[in-house]
């Protein structure tokens, strides 16, 4: 008897490869803007965390609180450059700067080189012990680098609620 053979024609795999093809050409940008997006609303809800946090560490404390911008995650960098990281401290000497000592610090955020986060104005928010942050609102805007996902937008205002803007335009984007 003889032996059947299995395998492949060329004609048949030339036919899978090409489909292959065409399905990687629709599926990797759909699955780039989806990465994009997942990265803006991760770091989106993080943030919001973040300044929760501060607020429920001023109350429970009963202190001021800080969140700022920091390049070195030692002391505010004073610019409005969320994403070189932030950092959270108690300021027991309302100078707004900068903790008195190390374990002032409550938390420390890196860098994100692949968003852009930034503040028009206001380059902190400062928590009171009542809960409030006084000052005018604080808009911390979060952006793809690349322009891919669509920006959102962290509010706090003066009473020190926190909430999130899904209609950021791109011109609020640019730094």
């Amino acid at each position: 008897m003889p032996r059947k053979q299995s395998g492949l024609t060329l004609i048949e795999l030339l036919v899978v490869v090409t489909i292959g093809a065409i399905l990687m050409t629709i599926g990797v940008p759909a699955m780039a803007n989806f990465v994009a997006e997942n990265r803006v609303t991760a770091k989106t809800n993080l943030m919001m965390a973040h300044i929760q946090y501060a607020r429920h560490s001023a109350v429970t404390l009963r202190s001021n609180v800080v969140a700022c911008p920091s390049a070195d995650q030692q002391k505010c960098s004073g610019d409005n450059r969320w994403d070189q990281g932030w950092i959270i401290f108690i300021d027991r000497s309302n100078n707004r700067h900068h903790p008195d000592r190390p374990e002032d610090i409550l938390r420390v955020v890196p860098p994100e080189p692949r968003l852009l986060l930034h503040s028009a104005g206001r380059t902190r928010v400062r928590f009171q012990p009542m809960g409030g942050a006084l000052g005018t609102n604080l808009t911390i805007r979060v952006c793809d680098a690349h322009g891919q996902a669509q920006a959102r937008a962290i509010v706090v205002s003066n009473p020190g609620r926190v909430r999130v803007r899904r209609d950021v335009g791109e011109v609020e984007c640019s730094v």
